[in-house]
């Protein structure tokens, strides 16, 4: 799950972050869908993120759901 944060910072979630379910990507529908719970994430969906990892060398930041 790709995120832009307001400053335009960029980033992800990585799935093995999302731990409230098991998430499928859905080509259909353009969006990942949680197997147990049917929490549904879309492309331009507002998320609350925290940092959980910069990487400098390679410009990458991760976040993780709050």
């Amino acid at each position: 799950l790709f995120v832009q944060l307001e400053n335009t910072v960029e980033g992800l979630v990585h799935v093995s972050y999302m731990l409230d379910d098991y998430y499928h990507y859905t080509e259909e529908h353009q969006a990942l869908i949680g197997e147990m719970t049917g929490k549904v994430y879309r492309i331009g969906d507002k998320v609350k993120v925290k940092v959980t990892n910069v990487n400098i060398d390679e410009r990458s930041i991760d976040f993780q759901l709050v």
